[in-house]
């Protein structure tokens, strides 16, 4: 099992974008997401002016909600395509 990182101070789309692409991450791959923070990126959306899209992703990284509740909260788990 892949281990758990620390995204900035909080977990918001902007902080998820940065760290897409200062990790490099691959189109294709998934971050888990606690649940709590996933609804806050649900809520985020909401109250933006873009639309949301099932299933969430930013630049091609699918964004799931934690449902084994492993992932802690203000954490997130990075899922490679080739390991779903």
């Amino acid at each position: 099992m892949s281990e758990f990182v620390v995204v900035a101070h909080g977990i918001s789309i902007a902080s998820l974008r940065d760290y897409l692409l200062a990790k490099k991450i691959d189109k294709g791959d998934s971050l888990i997401l606690n649940p709590a923070d996933y609804e806050t990126i649900l809520e985020e959306i909401r109250n933006s002016d873009e639309g949301i899209d099932i299933p969430l992703n930013i630049f091609g990284v699918l964004l799931i909600k934690d449902t084994t509740d492993t992932v802690p909260a203000g954490k997130l788990q990075i899922v490679e395509t080739d390991k779903l």
